[in-house]
Parts: structure tokens; sequence; C-alpha cells
């Protein structure tokens, strides 16, 4: 699949996921693809958190969510490949997910993660250390089902994530 195709399929999925999931606690101001990195954008939004000024790099679809309760913004990031997952992109989503304090951190695939990564992922001790940006917040890992437009059921990981994801 074509790397632009794919980020739009993504933007739209999340867009959708987020008003569902997150309608009760908090407004979806935009799903956005960015066009430079995040110290660089002209948003409003991005210019009232703190620190943003240093982020100079860009995920490939970006949320932002404001809190119903205290109005704080709030981050989700995506980042897309259509080949397998390495640690590399695991690794960058981390420090990006560190660096913004996400509420949520995606890193999808049209073929999921290296023979590689899998087998690092299914010991819970290293898997923790890879997809683990803070306390109780994990990267979740999707593959994109090509043939039903969505993701796929059987991809999430880490697995204690999938009810949330896909229902």
């Amino acid at each position: 699949m074509d790397k632009n195709i794919f980020t739009n399929k993504l933007k739209n999925w999340l867009n959708n996921f987020l008003n569902i999931k997150f309608s009760e606690t908090h407004e979806v101001v935009s799903v956005l693809i960015p066009e430079t990195s995040l110290a660089k954008m002209n948003n409003d939004a991005i210019k009232q958190i703190a620190n943003y000024s240093t982020w100079e790099f860009k995920p490939d679809v970006l949320g932002i969510l404001k809190n119903k309760k205290n109005s704080r913004l709030e981050l989700v990031l995506l980042n897309r490949s259509t080949s397998a997952l390495s640690l590399k992109e695991l690794g960058e989503m981390n420090c990006y997910a560190k660096l913004t304090g996400a509420l949520l951190a995606f890193v999808a695939s049209t073929n999921g993660v290296s023979n590689e990564v899998n087998i690092l992922l299914l010991e819970d001790k290293i898997r923790q250390r890879v997809l683990s940006y803070g306390e109780g917040q994990d990267i979740i890992v999707v593959g994109w089902d090509e043939k039903n437009d969505q993701i796929s059921e059987d991809s999430v990981i880490p697995f204690s994530k999938k009810d949330f994801i896909v229902n």
C-alpha cells in the first residue's frame, strides 16, 4: 500500500477512534498529518503546550485532545510503516511519547512486526522496557488489515490493549 494512502486511512481511523473512545472525557481538537516538525507547526493548540518548541520531530499522524475537566491539551501520536516494524520504529516512538507526555502512542504497520521484534516482545520484561513510556502507558502496536481496511484484531500489542482498540 502507498504510504500516503495508508497515512490517510490511519488519520481517519484515529479520528473515529478518538471520537468514540474519548467523547465523554475529551474534546477532539484535531487529527492531522503534520507537514513539519511539531516545533515548527503553525497550530494554536500545539503552541499552548509547554516545551513544544523543543519537539524537532514529526509524527505521521497527530491527535490533539482537550480534557473536558481541566482544559489540558493532550497529544496522541501515531507513526506508520508499510514494512515490518523494527526496534528502530518502536524506539523512535518511545522517545516521542516520553518527550511529549503523550496520552496515547501508536505504531501501525501493514506488515506487523519483524520476526526479531516479535520474539523480543514475547518476553514480558523486554516488552515492558521496549513499549513502556510512562507509568501505565505503553506504545500500542497494531497491524493494518488491507483486505478489510481496518486494524487487525489479532495484531494488537500489548495484548491487554486489544479490547480497548478493537471494541
